[in-house]
């Protein structure tokens, strides 16, 4: 499971390095989406013995909810930038 450990520390480290919600979408895609690395890696549960499934299975299903709630953040914050500077820009001086 180190794969994994490493697989999420590679999406969160992409996930901070985004410049804008187009990047984020790429990464969300690139990891969760349907051909992503975690979704290959949950592929794989197939493969394991019955009785290491529940736990390997439940591990991956943290690494994916870690990943998207560090996404789901970003992204709100990339949206809060974004209606921030869209607000200031629009502000009109009533002194006039």
């Amino acid at each position: 499971m180190e794969n994994l450990d490493a697989l999420v520390s590679q999406a969160l480290e992409a996930v901070q390095s985004a410049e804008d919600i187009n990047a984020l979408e790429q990464i969300r895609v690139h990891y969760l989406g349907k051909k992503g690395e975690l979704t290959q890696v949950m592929k794989t549960l197939g493969n394991l013995p019955a009785e290491e499934r529940p736990q390997v299975g439940a591990l991956i299903n943290v690494a994916k909810e870690r990943v998207t709630e560090v996404l789901n953040a970003r992204k709100a914050s990339f949206e809060q930038a974004e209606l921030t500077a869209r607000l200031a820009a629009e502000c009109i001086d009533v002194t006039l």
